[in-house]
C-alpha cells in the first residue's frame, strides 16, 4: 500500500489531536473542596477566587480555556500573537520579531502578577512563542535594540536553547523574571514545550521556571511536547498498516540538510517520522521557513524517485509565511523546470515559500492553536525508480 498525501495530512493531524492544549490543561488540573492538583502538584487551602491563570505562547488562550473547564478560574491574563476567543482579557503581541505591541503585554503581564496577593496560587500556562509576544526589556536597552536583536538571532543558526539564553539576559521576564515579579510564591506552570532536547526552562526563554528561579525550586509540569506528537502520528499511521519508525523527536541540524539526510537514512518501503526544531541560516532575501526550506531541499534531492516528503510546523505557521510547511514528492522538480520556476536559485535565496507557493505545495492550516516544534515525515516506496507523476492524482 503506498501512503498518499492524506495519510501523511491525517497523521499530522492526529499528533495535533494528541497536544491540543485546551485538553492537556483541562486534565491535569482540578479542585476538590480545597484542594487545588495541578499536573503531579497539590496545594492545600485554595478557593477558586484566588486562582489566578497567566497564559502566554501561541497555545495561550486553548490553555486557559482548559484551565477555566477544569476548576472555573476567573482571574487571568492571555498574551499571544492574534487575536482570538480567550476567557480572559487578551494582550496580543507580535511573532517572531517582536514590537511595540509586544512591549505593551509584557509591562502588562509584569503588572498584572505583581498585584496578586501571598493568598493566591498563580497558575502560569507557557507555551512556545513566548519570547517574542511580550517584551521587557532591561534599563537602556530599547524595543527597536530587542527586535534587531532577534532578528539577527532567527537568522544566525544557532540551536533555540543558545538563542533563549541570549534573549533572556536583556529581559525582566525571561529566565524566570514573571515569576520573581509576581506576588504570590505559590506558583505552578504547566508547560506545552516546542523545544525538544532541551529543559522546560527553555520554552518561552522560561520566564517562570528559568535564571533565578531555578528549575529545581520551581514546580511545573510538562503537558505536551514534540514525543507525545510524533507518538500519536506514528500510532495512527501503523494503524493504516503502514510500517513506521521515529527516527528522533530531538530533530536538529540546518534544515536542507536534514532533510537530505532523513530522506537517505529512511529504508523502502516504510515511513520515517522525525520531530524537533531545525534551523535556517539566511543568506538570500527570499521569504519562507526552516519546514519549507527542508521541502524545498527534498523536492530536489528526491527528483524521480518514490519519495513523499512532508514539514509540517505543528503551530500551523512556518516562519514569516502562512503556511504551516509543504508537503512534496518525487515529480514536484519535474513539475518547477515545466514551470519555469528554478528550485535551486530558490533554495540558494531562502525563497522557499515563493517557489513551492507557485507549484501548490505549501499547506496552509491556519494557526493551530498548539505549538510542539515540527513534524517531518518520509514515506519511500519499495522499488527505486517510480515516477511520482504516474500517481499524483492519487496522492491527493
Amino acid at each position: 500500500m503506498k501512503p498518499k498525501r492524506r495519510d501523511l495530512r491525517s497523521a499530522y493531524d492526529a499528533a495535533l489531536e494528541a497536544v491540543d492544549p485546551r485538553r492537556a490543561v483541562a486534565e491535569s488540573m482540578s479542585l476538590s473542596g480545597s484542594i487545588l492538583r495541578v499536573g503531579s502538584h497539590a496545594f492545600e487551602d485554595v478557593s477558586r477566587d484566588q486562582i489566578v491563570v497567566v497564559a502566554l505562547g501561541k497555545a495561550a488562550a486553548s490553555m486557559a480555556f482548559g484551565a477555566q473547564d477544569a476548576v472555573g478560574a476567573s482571574r487571568g491574563m492571555v498574551v499571544m500573537p492574534h487575536d482570538a476567543p480567550s476567557p480572559f482579557a487578551l494582550c496580543v503581541g507580535s511573532h517572531p520579531i517582536p514590537s511595540e505591541s509586544s512591549l505593551r503585554c509584557g509591562e502588562a503581564l509584569l503588572e498584572f502578577v505583581a498585584d496578586t496577593g501571598p493568598s493566591d496560587l498563580l497558575v502560569f500556562l507557557v507555551s512556545g512563542g513566548g519570547s517574542a509576544i511580550a517584551v521587557a526589556p532591561i534599563a537602556d536597552v530599547s524595543i527597536e535594540e530587542i527586535a534587531e536583536m532577534n532578528r539577527r538571532l532567527i537568522d544566525s543558526g544557532m540551536t533555540i536553547t543558545e538563542i533563549n539564553a541570549a534573549r533572556a539576559s536583556v529581559s525582566r521576564i525571561k529566565g524566570g523574571g514573571l515569576a520573581d515579579a509576581a506576588g504570590t510564591r505559590r506558583q505552578v506552570s504547566l508547560i506545552l514545550s516546542d523545544v525538544p532536547g532541551s529543559g522546560p526552562e527553555h520554552v518561552a526563554s522560561g520566564p517562570t521556571i528559568g535564571g533565578t528561579s531555578a528549575p529545581g525550586d520551581a514546580l511545573f509540569e510538562v503537558v505536551g511536547s514534540s514525543e507525545i506528537a510524533a507518538h500519536a502520528a506514528a500510532d495512527h499511521l501503523i494503524a493504516q498498516g503502514f510500517t513506521v519508525s521515529i527516527a528522533t523527536t530531538n530533530l536538529r541540524g540546518e534544515s536542507a540538510v536534514v532533510a537530505r539526510q532523513l530522506i537517505d537514512a529512511t529504508p523502502p518501503g516504510t515511513i520515517t517520522i522525525a520531530a524537533g526544531e531545525t534551523t535556517v541560516e539566511v543568506s538570500g532575501s527570499g521569504v519562507g521557513g526552516r519546514n519549507q526550506e527542508a521541502a524545498l531541499a527534498a523536492a530536489i534531492h528526491t527528483d524521480r524517485q518514490d519519495v513523499l516528503f512532508a514539514a509540517l510546523g505543528t503551530d500551523g505557521i512556518d516562519g514569516p509565511t502562512e503556511a504551516a510547511g509543504a508537503i512534496v514528492d518525487g515529480d514536484t522538480a519535474q513539475r518547477a523546470r515545466e514551470s519555469g520556476v528554478d528550485l535551486v536559485t530558490a533554495l540558494r535565496n531562502n525563497d522557499s515559500h515563493t517557489a513551492l507557493t507557485a507549484l501548490g505545495e505549501t499547506l496552509v492550516t491556519g494557526p493551530s492553536g498548539t505549538n510542539v516544534a515540527d513534524l517531518w515525515f518520509v514515506a519511500k516506496g519499495p522499488q527505486p525508480g517510480w515516477s511520482a507523476r504516474n500517481d499524483r492524482m492519487a496522492l491527493l
